[in-house]
């Protein structure tokens, strides 16, 4: 769904949605962006081939230390439905 989202507003971007979790997410947000981006560009190297260009930018949200958020993320599981996410979010 995000991936839909973001292919609808920006057509033609090429870009890259990568969810992490447990103890990877832990390692990944602790690290600089940099260096996330440079492992994910070894991984698609690996699956691409040597000559796919560099990526332009890189976006790590860090929820679980952000106050706000603790850890929690917005990616609805398979069978959720619209139904279910607008009863979630009605306020008592």
């Amino acid at each position: 769904m995000i991936l839909q989202h973001l292919e609808n507003e920006y057509p033609g971007a090429n870009i890259l949605f990568v969810t992490v979790t447990d103890e990877e997410s832990d390692r990944i947000e602790a690290q600089p962006d940099e260096e996330t981006k440079a492992e994910a560009m070894e991984v698609l190297r690996k699956m691409f081939g040597k000559g796919i260009p560099e990526a332009t930018d890189i976006m790590i949200p860090r929820w679980r230390s952000d106050r706000l958020y603790r850890g929690t993320f917005t990616n609805w599981p398979a069978g959720y439905t619209q139904e279910k996410h607008d009863h979630l979010r009605v306020t008592p």
